[in-house]
């Protein structure tokens, strides 16, 4: 079965380096095959007999610790979920650069969602954002650096682990799949 892995935090700056030669040969030596990567920001298209996705998130983080000294979180999506993401996309765009998803490690909290939708009523922003079961959409007029809806601000509100994708992102991994 095929699966797409993100990596939280890896390769920004000068912090949690690691080439994607090596990456790859990580998820071999885990037992996953066909892998391929895209860019260097932890994106990872794999194959695995494995079916259990929290036993194989951890199987990478625990890797990664281990063969690299630091903790990287984990995200993976089946194929069926990643292509049912880019459908429910609520959002009709000119242009893919407004566009991202926020990947969540677990459910969102229904409660603590209510709580982001009212907060972010009070918020001045032409920034929009949808949130979904595991995910976040993000419609961005500004660039994804400069918006307050990041990562560290829905964390921070949904007590969740997540990472986040341009648009651009999503469509080469829904190629690779392929």
């Amino acid at each position: 079965m095929k699966f797409v892995a993100f990596l939280r935090g890896i390769n920004v700056g000068k912090n949690k380096l690691i080439p994607m030669a090596d990456l790859k040969t990580l998820f071999l030596n885990m037992g996953f095959f066909n892998i391929k990567t895209y860019l260097r920001s932890g994106n990872v298209v794999f194959e695995s007999d494995c079916l259990d996705i929290d036993i194989m998130e951890t199987k990478i983080s625990k890797n990664i610790e281990k063969n690299f000294g630091f903790w990287v979180d984990s995200i993976v999506k089946t194929e069926k979920d990643f292509y049912s993401i880019i459908r429910n996309n609520p959002y009709e765009y000119n242009s893919i650069s407004e566009l991202y998803v926020t990947f969540f490690k677990n459910i969102i909290d229904k409660n603590l969602s209510k709580e982001l939708i009212e907060e972010y009523k009070s918020i001045n922003t032409d920034d929009t954002f949808t949130v979904a079961k595991n995910e976040i959409y993000l419609q961005l007029h500004s660039k994804y650096h400069k918006t307050k809806f990041n990562n560290n601000y829905f964390e921070a509100r949904l007590n969740n682990i997540s990472t986040t994708r341009n648009w651009k992102t999503i469509l080469k991994l829904k190629e690779i799949l392929v």
